[in-house]
């Protein structure tokens, strides 16, 4: 929730709001355009949709609750404690980082068409982040990406706890992509993404002492029946995979 109002109150105090200032020269972006325009295969690999914040959040989840049929032997509570208090910490990371620093948004003019005129005393601007933020995120560039934080959690936790390399390959060639795809996008510069991707990846190190990896469930004795599934586990799944639908759905509305 710290996110919400700081990137409203950060793009309010922008002394240059009104003026329009030209994004910053990414030289990502520049690589990626010209690989881009070098072969069709190589311009399918970077402007592609092939994942969203959809999947990323539903392989975590699928992996948490997975537990339940033997799929890994760690605790899916476990698993998303050292989730959540990453995603926390990172979030409270990129606050400090964004509102430290103004930089101009790579789409010039954003100010004018998402936001009021902010009100004149701080507080004023506090209280219309809070109530009036219009969408998700402000009209600078927020560094590091919010989003490109949250997809990376995708390959940790499946690199971390699934034994399965496959997956977790398949989820950082997807994190990659879509990185991509965002700088070309003009949503982040490439140097947002890149922070991201190291930032989050440190702090779910940094974390390891919440769940570690060496601390597995015990085994199930050869030839002992199943556990059995109970309802209200199955219950939770279904809310839970229900009320993150609904948020990936009021996030892109």
């Amino acid at each position: 929730m710290l996110c919400v109002p700081s990137c409203r109150i950060v793009s309010a105090a922008d002394l240059r709001k009104y003026d329009d200032p030209p994004g910053l020269q990414d030289n990502g972006e520049i690589v990626f355009n010209y690989l881009a325009g070098k072969h069709s295969s190589l311009s399918w690999f970077i402007n592609a949709k092939w994942a969203n914040f959809m999947h990323f959040l539903g392989s975590v989840l699928c992996l948490a609750f997975s537990v339940a049929w033997d799929q890994h032997p760690y605790s899916g509570f476990g698993v998303m404690a050292r989730f959540c208090l990453t995603i926390c910490f990172s979030r409270i990371l990129r606050t400090v980082c964004f509102m430290s620093t103004v930089l101009p948004s790579p789409r010039p003019g954003c100010y004018r068409h998402r936001f009021p005129a902010p009100p004149e005393d701080w507080w004023g601007i506090i209280v219309v982040g809070i109530r009036e933020l219009r969408g998700f995120g402000g009209c600078n560039d927020l560094i590091f990406s919010g989003h490109g934080a949250f997809w990376t959690m995708g390959p940790l936790v499946f690199q971390t706890y699934y034994p399965n390399k496959f997956s977790a390959g398949l989820l950082w060639t997807a994190l990659v992509q879509t990185s991509i795809r965002d700088v070309i996008d003009k949503q982040h510069y490439s140097v947002d993404m890149f922070l991201a991707v190291v930032v989050t990846w440190a702090v779910w190190d940094w974390l390891q002492w919440v769940y570690p990896r060496s601390q597995p469930l015990p085994q199930r004795p050869k030839g002992a029946a199943g556990d059995r599934l109970n309802p209200l586990v199955l219950a939770l799944i279904a809310v839970a995979l229900l009320t993150a639908a609904i948020a990936a759905f009021v996030a892109k509305s």
